[in-house]
This record gives C-alpha cells, structure tokens and sequence, in this order.
C-alpha cells in the first residue's frame, strides 16, 4: 500500500495528520493531494465509487457519525436505480447530536431507538433493513421492492447460501420506523416483497404481472423430470406449464449464455412447457408488450 510521507493515501487523512506527519501548508494546499471535504486530504484517489468518498470522510474519526439513507444503501450494495445514486454522502446521528453540516455531506438527526448500526468494511453504517426503511421517503413502491426481493434473497437459488436477512427483519424495520414519512409506502412493499427474484428486472416483471390482475408467478421455479432437475426458470405458472425467462444484456452478448436459453429451452419444450423470453424492451410503458405475449401464452396453454 502507497503511502504519502507515513500517511495511507487510499482512505485519506485529515489535514490535522497530515501537519503531525510533518507535512506543510504548502504540501496540504498544493495539487499533489485531493480535498474531497474540508479538512481532508487524500491522493490518487479516482473516486468512481461513492464508498471511496465515504472512506475520505471516515478520515475525521467521529464515532458517532454513521452512514445513512443513499451512503448506506451504496455501502451496502443496494441495486439502486440510476437517478438514486448520491453525489453528496449521507452521514447521521443520533439525537440530541447534532448533524454534520459541510459541503458535500447530507446530514440526519435520527432517533436512536429502533436503529441498528453495524460495520461494512471498516465503515459506520446504519443495518440494512433500517437503511431500507430510510429510503422510504424518496424510492418509489417499485424500488422499494426490488430491494427487499434483494435483501432476502441474496444469491441463494443459485448458490444455497442463504441471504443474511430474512423477511422478519424487514418486519422489525417496518415496525419501528412506523413514524417515518412514507411509512405507508414501506409497508405496502414490505407486503409485496418475495424471496425468490435474481435481478431487479425480474423482481419489475413480478409486480407488472400481478398489477395488470394476472396470477402470482412462481420465482426461479425448478422444473423436474423424473426426479431431475430440467431447469430453473425465472418465473413460472407451474400449472399452466408457462415458464417465463427474463433476457438481460448478458444474453445476448455471451455466447455461451445465449446457447443455454436455446438449450434450456428445448428441454423445457420437451417437457410440455410453453416458454416466453422477454427483454426490457417488453416491459416499457405505456402498454408493455410483455402483459399481452404473457397472457397469449396463458390463453394457449393447457392446465396439468
């Protein structure tokens, strides 16, 4: 690791470590170092992740300041939408303190009571689940469950790892942020959240369907012979033997996954399964073109 006269320079120092390193004004004030917030300092730093702006000010050592709302949700890995990417980072504490005022930092004052806080790669940061309920206020229904889908499943139809959050811990942030602005919105997602879905565009397709008064599909639904496993589809009307695959990007780009979705597709066929391949094109509004290619295939398929 790099270092800039005895300082680490991929987390930063404040301009207080550098002076008691022996570093001048000149040196702090010169274009060698980055000033990412007043009083910091670091260097080389490209700053593509909002967790690196996060580091820089983990710098200033307050222990009682905590990562919060869009900054958690980041540090977390939350799949936020494009729009809800922060440029400022979030920084809490909790009452009677009093929040962080600087350029480049949102503060909050929260209540202490019904907050978790723990530590995500050597940075303060409010749980999950609270993080979840915090962004209540500004995520929309539809995201709000694309992170709950997220949060309680992880990876595990594909890894049988089980998610490090469950459904009763999303209860428990639900239950203790009931006055929070948009407490009427979490609870709704909370009630529309499923384990199951692997990407947020499946998760986008689930509700698409049930909102247009379809059934609920079942999510990665494995399809058995004899005992065997055929596939797992992303989502399924198992008594309607309709399996619906969700194509992003990588689909068409690998080759490899590309011959898979034709290979997993004969094999379903085989097994009397109607299959339907929809990409992002099919879900955009105003009338997705996936409702009526779903529902066409619902019509034409005949029950177990």
């Amino acid at each position: 690791m790099e270092t800039y006269d005895g300082l680490v320079e991929q987390t930063g120092f404040t301009v207080e470590q550098g002076r008691a390193a022996g570093l001048t004004r000149r040196q702090l004030d010169g274009g060698g170092l980055q000033r990412p917030f007043r009083g910091v300092r670091t260097v080389g730093v490209e700053y593509r992740d909002h967790r690196d702006l996060c580091r820089a000010y983990a710098a200033f050592e307050r222990g009682q300041h905590t990562f919060s709302h869009q900054s958690a949700a980041m540090i977390h890995g939350f799949p936020l939408p494009h729009w809800a990417v922060p440029k400022e980072i979030h920084v809490a504490v909790f009452a009677p303190a009093k929040p962080p005022q600087m350029v480049g930092v949102v503060g909050h004052e929260l209540r202490a009571a019904g907050h978790k806080v723990v530590n995500v790669d050597g940075l303060r940061v409010t749980a999950a689940e609270d993080t979840w309920a915090q962004l209540s206020r500004t995520l929309p229904f539809e995201d709000l469950v694309v992170i709950g889908d997220w949060l309680v499943t992880g990876d595990e139809p594909h890894s049988n790892i089980a998610s490090a959050w469950a459904m009763a811990d999303l209860d428990r942030a639900v239950r203790h942020h009931a006055r929070r602005p948009g407490i009427r919105r979490l609870r709704l997602a909370f009630e529309a959240v499923r384990y199951g879905p692997l990407s947020p565009q499946e998760t986008r397709l689930r509700l698409l369907l049930v909102s247009a008064g379809l059934p609920e599909p079942e999510l990665n639904y494995r399809v058995l012979r004899d005992g065997r496993s055929v596939a797992m589809v992303d989502l399924a009307f198992p008594e309607r033997r309709v399996a619906i695959e969700y194509l992003g990007d990588i689909h068409r780009t690998d080759r490899s996954a590309f011959r898979e979705d034709i290979a997993r597709r004969e094999r379903l066929t085989e097994c009397g399964w109607n299959v339907v391949f929809l990409t992002a094109d099919d879900l955009k509004p105003p009338v997705p073109r996936a409702l009526l290619t779903v529902r066409r295939a619902l019509a034409r398929s005949v029950p177990e």
